[in-house]
């Protein structure tokens, strides 16, 4: 819990050292981390975790590329069944609203991507015989991805965020929403 507190004293400390930085800056990049929840039902183990990098356009547009793993549990009698999914994604944001000052930005942002559907560890049999119909798939798709971008200096911000992914060739639902929270540091 001290380091915990000891970072982010450091972050403060960063921020208030950047008084007379610009936001929003052409080709400025940025390193963006990201989590949350998968809403698909009400399981709390549901959850993603993903990376990147942005880079900015200018008036709060920019483009995304990054990683996400997400982790998903269905259950099946006494056991759980466990199904990830790896994906890469390439993005742009534009800007819809955004304060005088730029404070506080909606960003809407399309984002294409690929990846890799992984259900029971690859294992297509169960404990009592039963077999697993869906299959592990390379998958491929888009996202739509609403976020509130809010300026903590002008080299943090902080990012709640709400997305559905359409993901084809798989076997289960097409759409997935999720909703997480972000942190951005400007570079």
């Amino acid at each position: 819990m001290k380091n915990l507190h000891l970072w982010i004293i450091g972050l403060l400390l960063m921020s208030l050292t950047t008084t007379n930085a610009q936001r929003l800056i052409p080709k400025q990049k940025a390193i963006e981390l990201n989590t949350g929840l998968v809403l698909n039902n009400s399981k709390s183990e549901n959850y993603f975790v993903s990376a990147g990098m942005t880079i900015q356009s200018g008036k709060g547009n920019y483009s995304f590329v990054g990683f996400e793993y997400n982790r998903e549990i269905q259950n099946y009698k006494t056991v759980t069944i466990p199904i990830e999914t790896y994906i890469a994604e390439a993005a742009y944001s534009l800007n819809l609203i955004a304060d005088r000052r730029k404070n506080v930005l909606i960003n809407f942002s399309l984002s294409a991507i690929a990846g890799f559907e992984r259900i029971n560890k690859g294992e297509e049999l169960l404990f009592d015989g039963a077999m697993i119909l869906s299959e592990s798939n390379f998958v491929y798709g888009g996202v739509g991805k609403l976020s509130v971008e809010v300026y903590i200096s002008d080299r943090i911000v902080l990012i709640p965020h709400v997305k559905t992914k359409a993901l084809w060739n798989t076997s289960r639902e097409l759409f997935r929403p999720s909703a997480g929270l972000g942190i951005r540091i400007n570079l």
